[in-house]
């Protein structure tokens, strides 16, 4: 029996046979779970701030669409020059991420590519590891889904198409201390 089902039984006992309920408490205190680690979001001072899509900021939006989404490995096609990250979407789907330095190299690497199969025009086969169910481009992000039904599609593509994350220079300010108001008029 682990330390946690012991301390448990410990507390369970005591509880039923009438025991003081404070001691009680205090064991079961003790044995709860640390926490876990949560991945780095946009807001976090490790995940640059620049306006241009990095992994952090795809996660946390992803997650945030309710869709979970863990990394896989990395993938190489012949129509990036740069390995993408692939994630596993949901249970089943995948998804390839290829970030770019920016919007424009982003642009230039799909401008000869077909908008859903991501492959060159006279190319029906393709070099995908299964053929892809949709492409979605923001900014310096190009985003190829795989084995996706139509809502993860639809969740993951609104997700994305919403924008790169603010770069920290447009972020309003956080205000130092409470907003004053002015007076209310009286009542009449």
């Amino acid at each position: 029996m682990t330390r946690l089902g012991v301390l448990t039984t410990v507390a369970l006992v005591t509880v039923a046979c009438g025991g003081d309920t404070k001691a009680a408490d205090s064991t079961v205190a003790v044995a709860q779970l640390p926490p876990v680690a949560r991945p780095l979001t946009p807001s976090d001072s490790a995940c640059p701030k620049d306006g241009t899509w990095k992994g952090c900021a795809l996660e946390d939006r992803i997650n945030k669409a309710g869709i979970p989404i863990k990394v896989l490995d990395t993938i190489r096609v012949p129509y990036f020059a740069e390995p993408g990250v692939r994630y596993r979407i949901g249970r089943v789907a995948t998804m390839a991420a290829f970030y770019f330095p920016d919007s424009a190299a982003g642009a230039k690497a799909t401008e000869k590519l077909h908008r859903i199969r991501m492959t060159p025009p006279d190319d029906s086969i393709g070099a995908w590891p299964a053929p892809p169910f949709e492409g979605v481009r923001s900014a310096n992000l190009i985003a190829v889904l795989f084995d996706v039904n139509g809502t993860q599609a639809e969740r993951v593509r609104l997700a994305i198409t919403a924008g790169a994350p603010q770069p920290a220079s447009a972020m309003p300010p956080v205000p130092s201390g409470a907003q004053k108001l002015p007076p209310a008029p009286p009542a009449r």
